[in-house]
């Protein structure tokens, strides 16, 4: 009987132990450098940083530093450089994208004012094929705009709500609704739509599958299929911004960058 409590004992503690350890995501530090700005966006395939101060948007290379500024599309409103040859900057308040190579020199401007169609654009991304995802205000509709001919197709209907978040690859489109609900779209329009998000403060959609986002002051790993939220562990108490890509996480707080490697399940 004594024998049968030890092992009853003992494989409880060991449950335990495997609970526990799925509770958090340990993070290891790499190391972690100076940035003065107002805004920090990410790094890019080739570990240049992007950031944002004073609407002038700086590239930092180990070697260069780059800038590009243009003050009469008023504010910098989204920058993607998931392709660093080929960055989109977007100006909201001018309904325009400017394309930037990768010297931030401007290669293309778009202003959608000028379209046949009127589209008023909330959302804009890089896509496959040299074409760009938007989501048209008006119509409330997700197209692809294609770069070489300058026209574009609508991909989806009109959605029911507006997007709040969103994030893309070259094949996909994802998105949170004003309702916090998950959804994504293929470059064929074939959508798809999970379950609603838990509460955030800032947030970044990496795929159909995972997402990160802080809330509470903790950062936090998000498995969108199975609904949980599982904590990650780092050093800083506060952080002001961050950004995941290829197993590498930075977390940008008081002007520096810290860089962590994690293993995500």
């Amino acid at each position: 009987m004594h024998q049968k409590k030890v092992f009853l004992f003992f494989l409880f503690f060991v449950i335990s132990e495997v609970a526990f350890s799925q509770e958090s995501i340990f993070a290891e530090k790499i190391d972690n450098t100076a940035l003065l700005t107002e805004t920090f966006l990410g790094f890019d395939n080739q570990q240049n940083q992007y950031s944002i101060k004073d609407n002038v948007l700086s590239k930092n290379s180990e070697r260069i530093n780059y800038q590009y500024k243009n003050v009469s599309l008023g504010k910098i409103t989204r920058v993607d450089f998931q392709n660093p040859l080929q960055i989109v900057v977007f100006y909201d308040d001018f309904n325009t994208a400017i394309l930037l190579d990768n010297q931030l020199n401007e290669t293309k401007k778009i202003d959608f004012n000028l379209l046949l169609e009127t589209v008023n654009i909330d959302a804009i991304a890089l896509s496959s094929q040299n074409q760009l995802w938007f989501f048209d205000a008006i119509s409330s509709k997700i197209g692809l705009y294609n770069l070489t001919n300058d026209s574009f197709k609508w991909i989806s209907t009109a959605l029911e709500h507006p997007i709040k978040h969103y994030n893309s690859n070259y094949t996909h489109f994802y998105w949170l609704n004003d309702k916090n609900k998950f959804h994504s779209i293929s470059i064929y329009g074939t959508i798809e739509t999970f379950d609603r998000f838990p509460e955030f403060d800032t947030i970044q959609l990496i795929n159909s599958e995972i997402a990160l986002y802080t809330n509470d002051n903790q950062l936090l790993y998000y498995e969108i299929a199975n609904n949980r939220s599982t904590k990650i562990k780092i050093a800083e108490n506060f952080v002001t911004n961050f950004f995941f890509a290829d197993g590498i996480l930075a977390i940008f707080t008081q002007n520096e960058i810290t860089n962590y490697k994690i293993i995500l399940p």
